[in-house]
């Protein structure tokens, strides 16, 4: 008799527990702007960068004219921030030949099973972009990466 009181008083926790997790896990799984995106940054010299592939990321649709290559999305099958799937999303991008990205959009998005539950996925749309430039680009509201190495990108964007 006392097993079963104990048991119902912790159903009865739990279950008082549950709403608020479900709150929070939702709150979580909102879309994250591009300005919130943390990517490594350095203070490296401006020669040392522009050494770099550079690509030009846009979470809208910019008024120029470019060559579609793909729309694509990339993502971790574990928790983690946005800002750890960049460098695969970017060099996926660069290995298109593509030199620009629009439409980007990344957040966290629910899974099925215990350990998908949020995960990080970014999406965006490949592009040529036969007049760019890093100035252009920043102009535009553009953010500006460098590609490093193939796990390291750098936002260089305030350094131009």
């Amino acid at each position: 008799m006392i097993f079963c009181i104990f048991i119902q008083l912790t159903f009865y926790k739990m279950k008082n527990l549950i709403t608020p997790l479900i709150a929070v896990l939702t709150l979580v799984g909102c879309a994250t702007p591009l300005d919130e995106v943390q990517v490594q940054t350095s203070k490296a010299n401006i020669e040392k960068i522009n050494n770099y592939k550079t690509i030009c990321v846009f979470d809208y649709n910019p008024n120029i004219e470019y060559t579609i290559l793909k729309s694509y999305r990339s993502g971790r099958n574990l928790f983690g921030s946005v800002g750890s799937v960049m460098p695969k999303f970017l060099n996926y991008s660069n290995r298109l030949d593509g030199n620009t990205i629009i439409n980007f959009e990344g957040g966290q998005r629910f899974g099925f099973w215990p350990w998908r539950l949020v995960r990080p996925v970014v999406y965006g749309t490949s592009v040529d972009w036969p007049a760019k430039s890093n100035e252009s680009c920043k102009e535009l509201g553009g953010r500006v990466y460098a590609l490093e190495n193939h796990r390291k990108v750098l936002d260089i964007t305030d350094q131009i």
